[in-house]
């Protein structure tokens, strides 16, 4: 149930940071154990023409491609027994030639693998070449999180050697079964123009619509572990609804109970960051929200994006934005995320 006074507050409030240029426009979807309420405000763009937004908004979700796609895909492959989270990445991929490295250390970001790679003058084998050379820092390697595309880049290889295609895969056992009509990598040409526009982009000389704003998921065709999936708040409602229900959706289960438990404890106790699998969870190092239950797990995306669901209370918040339009520059929101949060899980009930 939501809290009338509290969510037209909330709108309000997003309203005015729309106002004063913390992003161009907003989509936000509120949910609790049984109900969703989604609102948006603003513009979905300035550069060259100012645009209004649209209800049926399709955002590039940028690294929250990272636990929608990915974790879920890789936690999915470990329910059905082709891995778990010690097998090493060596075992499944010949290419990758260190043999210390596991599914658990990449998908924590505790592999010592370096943050990014800059692609900007790569073509596809060069960077996948990148990704396999890239040197473990052994000072790093399960002393410290760093956060990491190279690792995640890495689950997607590991997702499409398994079973063939990681893009297939998500389609079908993820997508699909939860209703997300409108997820989907490299947006064909028929939903471009619902495509919120992100930033104007120094490698490709344009604005980015429709076409993913990540260099590297750029270069790697558009399909990637790291980034490159584009959705609705709508769609991304029902992904969450999954997690609020303990896995299941319209009655079938997409992830056990168990699964959703282990995903949202810490796995880093004693390091830098506090990290669940492929997820961050609530810790000393990351408050979220100072109304947030204990186990609440977050992850956010570099063009604007987030999703925090509190799993003891039932509630949960979508926000997506295109604050790097027209330019990365702008991280104003990044300072705002928890004051964002802290309305928004006041104004469920």
């Amino acid at each position: 149930m939501f809290i009338k006074e509290r969510v037209e507050y909330l709108e309000k409030y997003i309203n005015k940071l729309c106002g004063d240029g913390i992003f161009p426009g907003a989509t936000f979807a509120l949910m609790d154990e049984k109900d969703t309420y989604i609102s948006f405000y603003g513009k979905s763009q300035t550069v060259p023409n100012d645009e209004k937004l649209s209800a049926d908004a399709i955002y590039d979700l940028a690294s929250l491609t990272k636990v929608v796609a990915t974790t879920t895909s890789i936690m999915m492959l470990m329910e059905r027994g082709y891995l778990n989270l010690d097998t090493l990445v060596s075992d499944i991929l010949p290419r990758y030639n260190n043999d210390k490295v596991t599914i658990r250390h990449l998908i924590t970001h505790t592999s010592g693998h370096d943050a990014d790679i800059d692609c900007k003058k790569m073509n596809k084998e060069q960077l996948i070449n990148a990704v396999y050379g890239n040197v473990i820092d052994e000072d790093r390697f399960e002393k410290q999180v760093l956060y990491s595309d190279i690792g995640f880049i890495l689950l997607g290889f590991i997702i499409d050697k398994v079973t063939g295609s990681y893009e297939k895969f998500a389609e079908q056992n993820i997508f699909k079964p939860l209703n997300m009509k409108n997820t989907f990598f490299n947006p064909k040409d028929e939903y471009k123009e619902r495509c919120i526009p992100t930033e104007f982009c120094q490698m490709r000389k344009k604005i980015m619509k429709g076409i993913v704003h990540d260099e590297k998921s750029y270069v790697l065709g558009g399909v990637a572990g790291h980034a490159g999936l584009f959705s609705t708040a709508g769609d991304l409602s029902n992904f969450v609804r999954m997690y609020l229900n303990d896995g299941e959706f319209n009655g079938r289960t997409i992830l056990s109970r168990q699964t959703i438990e282990l995903l949202s404890k810490c796995h880093t106790e004693g390091l830098n960051d506090d990290r669940g699998l492929g997820w961050w969870v609530k810790g000393k190092h990351t408050v979220l929200s100072d109304f947030a239950g204990d186990r609440t797990i977050y992850h956010s995306g570099f063009t604007g994006t987030s999703i925090i669901m509190d799993l003891d209370n039932k509630k949960a918040f979508v926000l997506l934005t295109n604050r790097v339009h027209p330019s990365r520059e702008n991280n104003k929101i990044v300072r705002l995320r928890r004051d964002i949060h802290n309305i928004a899980f006041t104004s469920i009930k």
